[in-house]
């Protein structure tokens, strides 16, 4: 096989961040053995979100190329997602947190599905998450209310483990919020959705950014306009 760092991606990568520095080092070491284990040509793609903390710029990792996106301003976790989404140039795209708590090593499941044909998009279920109870619960509560309003026939589409076609991922569209939705964007537009269980574990070192009052009130609405965009996309694509 030719060598992967030299040669056009099949799988890109994506990781948004934001003040992780002390996960960045042993995350890019995960994903690198996970592609060398998948066996086929990949990227990994770091998009700093603004960060303020100190860390070490890692140009590349021991067999795929490393490239890093700064955002100019704090956008949140869609737009790090959305502009990692529009420069990758693999086939398929790859999204997990850069927390450590998605498992790299799964990446390779994921994808076998995808590129199988199973769906066009696949998402991770953390079938023993590694959360303290109220998250857990929110989580949990979210997931049913947004699936019975959507029926995006997702059971955990808070998980950022997702694997799916870059067709599919660079029609995402790009507003704030954009990530709690890419099931049912993605099934709105007529592709084909799925799932599998994979590992998830506890925070590596940081903090979790995420602030549970103010997320649930953003979710909400967010919810009510994915009603009305969901009813309002074009689900045909081009021909092959």
């Amino acid at each position: 096989m030719s060598d992967p760092a030299v040669t056009s991606p099949v799988l890109s990568v994506v990781v948004p961040f934001y003040n992780e520095a002390e996960n960045l080092p042993l995350l890019v070491a995960e994903i690198d053995k996970a592609l060398s284990a998948i066996g086929l040509p990949g990227e990994i793609i770091l998009v700093n979100d603004c960060s303020s903390d100190t860390y070490a710029r890692p140009e590349t990792s021991p067999h795929f190329p490393v490239r890093w996106l700064d955002i100019t301003a704090r956008s949140g976790q869609s737009a790090a997602m959305y502009f990692g989404t529009q420069a990758a140039r693999g086939e398929f795209v790859a999204y997990l947190d850069a927390d450590l708590q998605n498992d790299p090593a799964d990446l390779g499941k994921l994808l076998a599905l995808v590129r199988g044909g199973k769906a066009d998009l696949v998402t991770g279920v953390r079938t023993r998450r590694n959360d303290d109870w109220v998250r857990r619960f929110t989580s949990r509560f979210a997931n049913a209310v947004r699936s019975r309003v959507l029926g995006d026939r997702t059971s955990d589409t808070g998980c950022s483990l997702k694997v799916l076609r870059a067709e599919a991922a660079k029609r995402l569209p790009a507003w704030n919020g954009m990530h709690r939705f890419i099931p049912a964007l993605i099934h709105s537009m007529g592709y084909i959705t799925g799932e599998v269980p994979v590992n998830h574990r506890a925070r590596n070192a940081g903090v979790s950014k995420v602030l549970q009052g103010k997320r649930a009130w953003r979710a909400t609405v967010d919810l009510l306009g994915m009603v009305w965009l969901s009813r309002r996309q074009f689900q045909g694509r081009l021909a092959k």
